[in-house]
């Protein structure tokens, strides 16, 4: 008998138990149908925010390129420039320099890559390594090339186009070569709170622009870079992961119109800093309420039991024959109340019938 007594749970416990457990499950559930809406809608916040970035950028960068591209298209369509004459091309290309404080060479090219004429008057070179005259010469309208300018030592970007005779057969090339510092600044500029950059990228995933001057300067290859490779061979725009210094970070990719990569990533931590503080709020409250609940059940369930023990007690004395017992639950106007009147009663009929039975 004394093990099942150690071994019963008593209605105290159990009703508290209850009780804490209808007071927090609504919230709970609450807090989790929340907290999902809220991490979609933040999710939906940081892919916006990074896409848009990367779409003002990729504008940017379109619209500068294309400026040049017509001013290139242009000139190689000018009857001077098409006579592949050097005393005639080379006022254009001065003019081109002048004008386009961005642009430190213009010049034009036979088809073998020799020199024709040459906007700074330095000696005359030979280009027939050079990939944007490759580009053109095998039949692209133009030619692009990102390389290291060995006067600044910073990435330039050469633009070339055919100078085309009267029978629209390609018999030159005008180069332009210039500095990329205002498309640089542009894109290091852009920030996205403390710990958001973005850089760009040619098609080999070598660094055009970044934050960084050592990965600007010696042009880094990137092209293992998660979200170079999540869009070149997955196509996918957004990607996560852990960088070497075991950040977990997000970044977006786009192409821009002359397809080089632009890339715009920003810290996990920092872009989800809301819904961390939400969830955070949440948690605090949902303890709060648990802790209040626990209270205000264990003053219930206390209001509760200790009549019950009370009545036990009585039922227990009138049990053993003892009828000098006090209730002082009899007045209540509830089930306790009628418990106890009850118990009244039976001890009385007890105490009567006892009676009797002694007298006969």
């Amino acid at each position: 008998m004394s093990k099942i007594e150690k071994k019963k749970v008593g209605i105290f416990p159990k009703l508290l138990f209850v009780m804490i457990i209808v007071a927090t499950l609504p919230l709970a559930l609450i807090w989790y149908a929340s907290s999902q809406s809220t991490e979609h809608l933040v999710t939906e916040q940081v892919n916006q925010r990074l896409s848009q970035t990367a779409s003002a950028l990729s504008s940017f960068i379109g619209g500068w390129v294309d400026m040049n591209v017509r001013m290139l298209k242009q000139n190689s369509a000018a009857p001077d420039m098409a006579s592949m004459q050097n005393n005639q091309q080379v006022p254009i290309l001065k003019q081109i320099t002048r004008e386009y404080d961005w642009i430190y060479l213009a010049h034009t090219l036979a088809i073998n890559g020799d020199n024709i004429s040459r906007s700074d008057d330095k000696p005359a070179k030979n280009y027939v390594e050079r990939s944007y005259l490759r580009q053109v010469l095998g039949g692209k309208p133009l030619g692009q090339q990102v390389l290291i300018g060995k006067t600044s030592g910073k990435p330039a970007l050469v633009l070339a186009t055919p100078i085309q005779n009267d029978q629209g057969k390609t018999q030159g090339i005008l180069a332009i070569a210039m500095t990329l510092k205002e498309l640089s600044d542009k894109i290091v500029n852009a920030k996205i709170g403390t710990t958001g950059y973005a850089f760009l990228l040619d098609p080999d995933g070598r660094v055009i622009a970044h934050p960084s001057d050592e990965f600007t300067n010696e042009r880094k290859d990137l092209s293992a870079h998660p979200a170079y490779r999540a869009l070149m061979f997955d196509h996918r725009q957004r990607v996560e992961y852990t960088d070497a210094n075991g950040n977990r970070v997000i970044s977006y990719a786009a192409k821009t119109p002359h397809d080089w990569i632009l890339v715009v990533q920003q810290d996990y931590a920092e872009a989800y800093a809301s819904l961390s503080e939400t969830h955070t709020s949440a948690k605090i409250l949902l303890a709060i309420t648990l802790l209040l609940a626990f209270l205000i059940a264990l003053y219930v369930s206390g209001r509760l039991i200790t009549p019950i023990k009370r009545l036990t007690g009585v039922a227990e004395q009138v049990s053993r024959g003892e009828f000098q017992m006090q209730l002082v639950d009899t007045g209540r106007q509830d089930e306790l109340g009628d418990l106890a009147r009850a118990i009244e009663r039976l001890g009385h009929s007890v105490r009567l019938s006892m009676e009797h039975f002694r007298t006969q």
